[in-house]
């Protein structure tokens, strides 16, 4: 593992991986619709032996493994992975300008937005949670404008 210095390197790192795991994880998904028909159905065990429920799972793994699928999990591990060591770097630093906070904070915001609904209509919708989200974005815009204020001042 390289041990990267910089918050703002840092930050582009992370948000590099992500990129890389947003592509894996779309093209795990066309890879999934590449399979046959058998293996993305609901599995209706009931009634079933063992010695079938053991066929059908050895069948599942040997067409994921013939697509890919198996090697795209482990690259998408291997990135999560190396997310996490970069998180626990940037967590253990310390953020010394204005613009590394709000690079730091709006990163935790998109992290946290990917696994927050904030549409009304979408069944895992809580208001709590969407209105945690734009508390955030709201301070990290108010923290931009005060940065660019700042700057303008400055010139």
């Amino acid at each position: 593992m390289t041990v990267i210095v910089n918050n703002m390197l840092l930050v582009r790192r992370i948000n590099e991986l992500h990129r890389q795991r947003e592509q894996l994880c779309e093209r795990q998904e066309r890879m999934r619709g590449i399979l046959p028909d058998w293996t993305v159905e609901p599995l209706k065990l009931a009634g079933m032996s063992a010695r079938e429920i053991e066929t059908m799972i050895s069948e599942l793994s040997t067409a994921e493994q013939q697509t890919g699928l198996a090697e795209l999990e482990r690259d998408m591990e291997r990135l999560d992975q190396q997310i996490e060591e970069c998180e626990n770097q940037l967590i253990s630093a310390r953020h010394k300008s204005l613009d590394c906070i709000e690079t730091v904070l709006r990163l935790a915001a998109d992290r946290l937005r990917r696994q927050v609904s904030t549409d009304p209509n979408d069944v895992f919708y809580d208001y709590g949670e969407a209105r945690v989200m734009f508390m955030l974005d709201s301070v990290i815009d108010d923290l931009r404008l005060q940065m660019q204020s700042e700057e303008r001042a400055a010139s």
